[in-house]
């Protein structure tokens, strides 16, 4: 009997017993569509972790002083620091000018607060916040007019200053340009600060918390040059860091950037007996989560998988059952000459087809409730804007490894399961099977 005709066989049979081969697939489809919903859940949190982590700043390392023989940020600084092991900001300068378009600084320095009082005669809080050129890419922020702080900004010590978007919905009416424009903020200290306004950023309340109930309330952070921070702290000279953060560009390879921050520092440090530079980078936390989701994904999925297992005996069962019934036809077959592999080849295929159509149906069924999971989330997201600036819009992303797999583990059940009642069917002697009634 050719291969299609046993094809032809084992969906008339199916035909046939409608009821009982959808309550025997349903196990397979109950297995496989819990594989396929976890999977692909797996795969879109991976993918909405990632564009999250990349929106707040993915592109950072964290640069920091450590002893020589030490293996990691934890280990206990047992020698005295002196203020010569500290990190300059003069090398930090220096590392910018030498690579100006892959490395910017990140860190901040919170300078207190102040407020302003608006057209309106209404005092407007902010959080004084000493900045760098690439403090924005730490925070999630994003330019929406004018330009960023600069190094030179830094270094000349200039009143100048980024607020958010929200100040200027507080503090200027509608309509107005806050570009150039000097604003006077009294400090805790009681000093006056007089700045002028460059540029103007969205403000990412997802990282930097809502702090108030409404957005007339909120405290934004107004960035000024770090140098300015210091001052208004009675800093007047380099104090020097033991850690700061570094942003790059992402045109860049980061391994390739991380390379060079490394290699400028060992030479920084190399005649420093006792410390040197290491470096922390953020990819290394993304692909520490991404391991956890796979394992948690993998986890779940084996024992959804186990599932399977009680619907590949439930085909058994009805494989058993169906050899039963089809006894005589059997005993036909044989004394008609058929071989033993010609029966087994017969059932094995038919029980093969079952678990084959369930599986089809189980990752359908699957990618359904991953849609419907995905609308619920976007919904979610949609409901509130900080979330929605964050994580965007949730796009599904079914695997497609997982549902070949099923596809294949299906069949391999009705291979395991269908094995057993085709041989029983194989062996069957033909006179008896004849005289089954």
């Amino acid at each position: 009997m050719s291969f299609f005709e046993n094809l032809k066989m084992a969906f008339g049979s199916i035909a046939a017993n409608k009821m009982r081969s959808l309550l025997t697939m349903l196990g397979i489809i109950i297995g496989i569509s819990a594989v396929i919903t976890i999977t692909t859940l797996g795969t879109t949190l991976r993918a909405t972790v990632k564009g999250a982590l990349d929106s707040l700043g993915s592109n950072l390392f964290y640069v920091y002083l450590s002893e020589k023989n030490a293996d990691n940020y934890y280990d206990t600084v047992e020698i005295e620091v002196t203020p010569d092991d500290l990190i300059q900001l003069s090398m930090l300068e220096e590392l910018v000018e030498k690579y100006p378009d892959e490395i910017r600084l990140a860190d901040e320095n919170s300078a207190g607060s102040g407020t302003l009082r608006n057209s309106e005669n209404k005092d407007v809080s902010i959080n004084i916040v000493g900045a760098y050129n690439g403090t924005l890419d730490y925070n999630g922020g994003k330019i929406l007019a004018g330009r960023n702080l600069t190094m030179r900004d830094v270094t000349e010590r200039k009143y100048t200053c980024i607020v958010s978007d929200i100040f200027v919905r507080q503090y200027f009416k509608k309509g107005e340009d806050p570009l150039g424009r000097v604003i006077i903020v009294n400090t805790e200290g009681g000093a006056a600060l007089e700045l002028s306004i460059v540029g103007v950023y969205k403000y990412n309340a997802m990282i930097n918390g809502m702090g108030a109930t409404s957005e007339e309330e909120m405290k934004t952070p107004v960035y000024v040059p770090n140098t300015i921070a210091q001052q208004l702290q009675g800093i007047y000279y380099d104090p020097g860091l033991w850690g700061t953060m570094l942003s790059f560009n992402i045109k860049y390879d980061s391994k390739t950037v991380q390379d060079h921050i490394q290699s400028f520092f060992d030479e920084k440090y190399a005649s420093n007996k006792n410390y040197g530079i290491k470096i922390s980078s953020a990819m290394d936390q993304l692909k520490m989560i991404d391991t956890v989701i796979n394992v948690i994904t993998i986890v779940v999925a084996v024992i959804a998988a186990i599932s399977l297992l009680v619907g590949g005996v439930g085909v058994m069962n009805i494989m058993l059952v169906s050899v039963t019934e089809r006894t005589r036809e059997i005993g036909i077959r044989k004394a008609l000459g058929a071989k033993k592999r010609a029966i087994k080849r017969q059932f094995v295929t038919e029980a093969i087809i079952i678990c084959l159509i369930g599986g089809i149906i189980g990752i359908l069924i699957g990618l359904l409730n991953g849609e419907l999971v995905g609308l619920v989330a976007n919904m979610l997201v949609k409901s509130d804007p900080t979330y929605e600036d964050l994580l965007g819009n949730i796009s599904i992303q079914p695997s497609t490894g997982a549902i070949m797999i099923s596809l294949i583990f299906s069949m391999l059940t009705g291979v395991f399961f269908g094995l057993y009642p085709a041989s029983k069917a194989a062996k069957m002697n033909p006179i008896d099977a004849l005289r089954y009634d």
